[in-house]
């Protein structure tokens, strides 16, 4: 990143041994700047969370919770929709003051207004399913893949069912962390519609479609193991179970797989 000597001062950033004259990323003026890989830089301090500090008080009364933990909900859907509706990806992790002059324009009404037709969905989903729900927080780290915000419903055998929430790569880190002998479903949600992926907790074995055949029979998915990593076609057979609608919750069978 190209900052000049007041932007390094307000952000906390160090300056560069060597300079060289241009516009500053963050202020625009044109003056002497340091040169800085954005990597190596500290991320921008978050203002201090008085929620979190006075929940329960009388600053933050009880009966207010619930509505400050929806809103700031809705702000990080209307945030995910927003990049994924422009395209827009940044180097850096924005201050609190650059994403402000983004979010508080008309135009991001639109986006707040699909963030919470998401929210409203997501939480009767919840209530569906009643499981208790475990929020992952995102780790900060940037990358192409696992930025889908998500519901993970889980079905494990030691642990019961339960419900992660949070963006799909720190939740499927957390999975493999922390427990074993588990299937579940990504609900992923986009554009106000969802879509899901099953999964199983073993790289060798995957939930997929049945056949056009086992369709015709009113079968839908299959739990099994992949092709190439059984024996021949009778061990694949035998470890092949083929259900009308998957089971919400972990049974014997799958402790064979």
């Amino acid at each position: 990143m190209f900052y000049c000597s007041d932007c390094a001062k307000k952000n906390g950033y160090p300056e560069s041994i060597c300079k060289s004259v241009g516009a500053c990323e963050l202020c625009g003026k044109i003056t002497i700047c340091s040169d800085r890989p954005s990597s190596s830089l500290p991320k921008p301090k978050e203002p201090e969370d008085l929620f979190s500090r006075f929940a329960g008080t009388a600053l933050f009364p009880k009966e207010n919770i619930e509505k400050i933990n929806k809103r700031n909900e809705i702000e990080k859907i209307a945030w995910q929709v927003f990049l994924s509706n422009t395209g827009l990806r940044f180097k850096r992790e924005l201050t609190p003051e650059e994403k402000k002059s983004i979010t508080e324009v008309d135009n991001y009404v639109f986006y707040r207004d699909q963030a919470e037709k998401i929210y409203e969905k997501r939480q009767r989903a919840l209530l569906n399913k009643k499981y208790p729900v475990i929020e992952i927080p995102a780790d900060g780290k940037s990358g192409m893949a696992g930025g889908a915000y998500c519901l993970c419903f889980v079905y494990s055998k030691y642990k019961g069912n339960f419900v992660l929430k949070g963006y799909v790569r720190e939740v499927q880190e957390y999975l493999k962390k922390n427990y074993t002998h588990y299937f579940y479903n990504l609900s992923l949600w986009h554009y106000g519609q969802n879509r899901d992926i099953w999964d199983f907790w073993k790289e060798d074995v995957g939930v997929f479609e049945v056949s056009i055949k086992e369709r015709k029979k009113g079968k839908k998915t299959q739990v099994r193991p992949y092709s190439d990593s059984v024996l021949n076609e009778e061990e694949l057979k035998a470890k092949t179970f083929t259900f009308r609608r998957l089971p919400k919750r972990w049974i014997p069978e799958f402790d064979t797989l």
